[in-house]
């Protein structure tokens, strides 16, 4: 069996740094790092390969959890993935039949998600290809639902007090009323150079009309109200998403304003605001990048053993990577920490 783990560390080797142009940037990379570097460790370097029968068991890990869901990041994604298939299959709608099209098709889309997720569960698929649907309140039997029917029966009826919110909301009759050619769909992954810096853009729901572009993401926050906010570290990271898609739209699109329809979905009904994001400086992306950039360049750094546990139990608890992050050895004790501890 091939030794997985030497050729996942053969890039960090001295004398092969890999160059900033090879090197892709992402918020969601960004954020990871600067909470647990131990984490992103596990899931960009660890997890590349797991999805090889022939990688080493840490790898294979890696990779499993790297794809568990949330119940809330789950819906996020299916509400997003459902709702820009809707607005393609009403392209061939007008008038007022748009709306109720929209919300049918949208419904459809969803029905269709929880029943493949129903079938992947059942089946367990997910332990031979991670891919499958998969949900970390699951698999570490966290104790908020007593098996998978019970929680696609609660993400069910989440669903539906949505659509029952979205329909009193009027969300229907603004979305329809965007003329189909405005649409940029299917949303899909981009990168693109900004600073001399790749980045990686997730798919982004939008529309051009009138020298604006108008983007709607739709969050789900139930169980974990950090998501609310997706980690506000200082001002300078408030939005980090929204802000560098500004960065490609001020590219793509110049002088167009962009605004940004926020839809959280929450257990106290659905909260609707719009904000217009300001493009990331390219300060906090080049000196980001750079941070990991010296970390992956450093001879021989890509190892467990190189990055401490965070030691944040609130944190810790809600990781993905939790299990794989006590069974991987952590850096040794240096000799002034054990000589603190017996001072105390």
């Amino acid at each position: 069996m091939p030794d997985f783990f030497r050729w996942l560390l053969h890039g960090a080797k001295s004398g092969k740094p890999r160059p900033p142009d090879e090197f892709i940037w992402s918020p969601a990379k960004h954020f990871l790092f600067r909470k647990c570097r131990r984490a992103w460790f596990f899931r960009h370097y660890l997890a590349q390969g797991g999805w090889n029968t022939l990688a080493a068991d840490p790898a294979m890990h890696a990779y499993l959890l790297k794809y568990l869901d949330t119940a809330d990041s789950w819906m996020s994604s299916v509400a997003e993935d459902s709702l820009s298939g809707a607005l393609l299959d009403i392209a061939r709608f007008s008038g007022e039949g748009r709306t109720q099209a929209l919300t049918e098709a949208f419904q459809i889309r969803v029905s269709t998600h929880l029943i493949h997720a129903r079938d992947d569960l059942r089946e367990n698929a997910y332990l031979d290809d991670p891919k499958f649907t998969s949900f970390q309140e699951l698999y570490y039997h966290t104790g908020e639902y007593g098996s998978a029917l019970e929680m696609l029966q609660v993400i069910q009826n989440r669903f539906r007090d949505f659509f029952l919110q979205w329909e009193e909301m009027h969300l229907p009759q603004e979305l329809a009323a965007v003329d189909p050619l405005d649409w940029r769909l299917p949303p899909e992954y981009r990168l693109f150079t900004y600073a001399g810096q790749q980045i990686s853009l997730r798919p982004w729901i939008y529309a051009v009309s009138r020298r604006t572009v108008s983007a709607w993401t739709v969050r789900f926050v139930f169980s974990s109200p950090e998501d609310r906010t997706a980690f506000q570290a200082d001002d300078d990271e408030y939005g980090l998403p929204e802000r560098v898609f500004a960065v490609w739209c001020q590219y793509k699109y110049p002088d167009f304003e962009l605004e940004v329809h926020k839809i959280w979905v929450t257990p106290k009904g659905l909260i609707c605001h719009t904000e217009i994001p300001a493009p990331a400086g390219e300060d906090l992306i080049v000196c980001s990048a750079g941070d990991m950039l010296a970390v992956v360049n450093q001879p021989d750094s890509l190892r467990s053993d190189n990055f401490p546990r965070l030691e944040d139990s609130a944190y810790c608890a809600s990781c993905r990577f939790r299990e794989l992050c006590d069974s991987e050895p952590v850096p040794p004790v240096s000799e002034e920490e054990t000589t603190g501890a017996d001072s105390d």
